[in-house]
């Protein structure tokens, strides 16, 4: 699908296409607007060209810049958030029945009588700015953490996706975006030392306070459903293309087992999902979090046991 903007993604490495063997992670990493810069993208790159596995079990498949202006003309952010946009945007009411029920045990509060709000809303009821907000600190009994949502408790209220004013204000115009793919045979457990050892990089270097989680600094993709959703926003095509869909490997392998990339998709973009588990017994979760550091094989298995979804409209 061809994107709005004079200005494209610059492509300094091409993706190759797709690997549907199943053995394989496509692995994205991209740097945040605020880390964002020559320095941070070379000692991440540093820290997997010095691994033991590299050009071995993990390869550099694709590298771009995505200019800030091309990220807001095509509402990049909004799409690929869209899931939390959701409940940011209608705080209480988009709540499923298992989401108040956790709630009111955690919090030791009714639903019903809880002030809850979301993320829009309370930049007017507390007089914050998107970047106060995003920092506001509250302990971590004060968090809950439900169906890939985020929700504080201060001073009485509930704040639904605290983050997501941020992270549309700070991917502004003047904010570009560096993404690399990496293609792995190791599994997850080994990349996730791997991003441990890059964000140790970034606080050797100043670039990260010892105390910041490195989801501040830059984002990989968890499990194979996420893998997809960053490719369907940040793989393109030298002419500013995205890559089909058809084309990535997670949605290649799925392919030789009966799905399309219509069905994947739809999930993509209502990931809350009910799963029956191998007892009978029903699960609510959220894609995202239920297939993190899944291999291929056992990502499908979990879509194979979707019984239901939450239609996000």
């Amino acid at each position: 699908m061809a994107r709005e903007g004079s200005d494209g993604p610059q492509i300094l490495v091409p993706y190759p296409g797709p690997d549907g063997s199943g053995e394989i992670q496509d692995i994205f990493v991209y740097l945040r607007p605020e880390t964002n810069g020559v320095l941070v993208e070379s000692l991440l790159l540093k820290v997997i060209q010095g691994c033991s596995q590299y050009r071995s079990g993990i390869r550099l498949v694709y590298l771009a810049n995505f200019p800030g202006q091309f990220i807001v003309d095509n509402h990049i952010v909004e799409r690929h958030y869209a899931h939390k946009f959701f409940f940011a945007v209608h705080g209480k009411r988009a709540f499923t029945s298992r989401m108040k029920d956790v709630f009111s045990r955690r919090f030791e509060v009714q639903f019903a009588d809880a002030d809850v709000i979301g993320s829009f809303e309370a930049l007017q009821v507390l007089d914050m700015t998107p970047d106060q907000l995003f920092r506001l600190w509250v302990p971590a009994e004060d968090v809950l953490h439900i169906d890939g949502q985020t929700i504080k408790r201060y001073e009485g209220r509930f704040i639904v996706n605290y983050d997501i004013p941020a992270l549309l204000h700070k991917n502004s115009r003047g904010t570009d975006i560096a993404v690399m793919l990496f293609r792995c045979n190791t599994d997850y457990r080994y990349f996730v030392e791997l991003t441990g050892e890059m964000r140790e990089a970034l606080v050797a270097q100043s670039v990260l306070s010892a105390d910041v989680p490195a989801s501040r600094a830059f984002h990989y993709s968890k499990g194979p459903m996420e893998q997809l959703l960053d490719a369907t926003d940040y793989l393109c095509r030298n002419n500013g293309e995205t890559v089909s869909v058809d084309d990535l490997s997670f949605v290649a392998y799925a392919a030789e087992h009966g799905y399309t990339a219509a069905q994947l998709l739809g999930v993509v973009r209502s990931p809350i999902c009910v799963f029956e588990l191998p007892d009978g017994s029903l699960l609510e979760e959220n894609i995202f979090t239920y297939t993190a550091t899944d291999t291929y094989p056992e990502a499908l298995e979990k879509l194979g046991a979707i019984r239901a979804q939450l239609w996000m409209r």
